[in-house]
Formats: C-alpha cells, sequence, structure tokens
C-alpha cells in the first residue's frame, strides 16, 4: 500500500512538472512579443544615405538600420534622437540608451537603432566626417520626418 502511494505521488509531481514545461513552452509565463517595428535601411556610402529622406509616425516604433558599405569612416548626426529612449545594436552587442546625437560607423560595420519617435517635426541628419573630405559639404545629409 506505501509502496503504491509513493507511486502515485512521483506520477502526480511528474504531470505536475510536465505540465508547468508545458505552460512555459507555449508562452504562458513569458512575456508578449515586441510589437512589429517599422523598419528601415539606410546605406551610407561615399558620400551619400540612401534614402536621404525617411518618413516616421510619431507614437510608432521604428527599427533603423544604418549600414556603411562606403570605404571610410561615416557618422549618423541628428537631434531627431538626442532625448529618445534608444536601443543600439552595433555588432551583435544590444544598449538602451537616452538620446543618441551621434553615431560613428567604421567601413562595413552595421549598426540598428530601436526607438519610438514621440514630436512631429522635421530633423536634418548628417555626416560630420572630415576625412579624407568633409563629407556634410560633398552632400552627405539626409531629413527625418515624423507626422
Amino acid at each position: 500500500m506505501m509502496r503504491h502511494t509513493i507511486m502515485q505521488m512521483g506520477l502526480l509531481c511528474l504531470s505536475l512538472l510536465l505540465t508547468s514545461v508545458g505552460a512555459a513552452a507555449s508562452g504562458d509565463e513569458t512575456e508578449p512579443p515586441a510589437e512589429p517595428a517599422h523598419r528601415i535601411t539606410v546605406i551610407l556610402s561615399d558620400y551619400q544615405f540612401t534614402p536621404s529622406k525617411i518618413a516616421l509616425k510619431a507614437g510608432e516604433l521604428v527599427e533603423l538600420t544604418l549600414i556603411n558599405e562606403g570605404t571610410v569612416t561615416h557618422e549618423f548626426i541628428t537631434l531627431a534622437l538626442s532625448n529618445l529612449e534608444v536601443v543600439v545594436t552595433i555588432a551583435g552587442v544590444e544598449t538602451e540608451t537616452v538620446g543618441v546625437a551621434e553615431l560613428e560607423l567604421a567601413p562595413k560595420a552595421t549598426a540598428v537603432l530601436r526607438f519610438t519617435p514621440e514630436t512631429a517635426g522635421t530633423y536634418p541628419f548628417f555626416c560630420g566626417a572630415k576625412q579624407p573630405i568633409d563629407h556634410r559639404a560633398a552632400g552627405m545629409t539626409g531629413v527625418l520626418i515624423v507626422e
């Protein structure tokens, strides 16, 4: 009789364990997935941004991927992100920060910025690098339009 009760308790524990594993696997105990982001890719080349005009919606999560396909270091400078919470991922390393005013990218580097613009407006962006020539003066500029 005692042996039968121990076996039943063991089966009950196993059943509870499998139930909790199943609930965790089904997502019952995990955070909900992040809302889908408006994804935009901008190519930085020698000496332009493509596209140079980016339209965003206030309150909409944005995933902005910057890819330096140029042969020199480029920068992404804008006041549009200076007061926002931004998640920056470079070379697989993710950092959360408040405010990104300037981001430098080595040749062939990629950066991903995740943020939610809050204030409508038109925000210029540019490359402030000076080597081998002044990139901004060469026309490496663009505009973020938040509606």
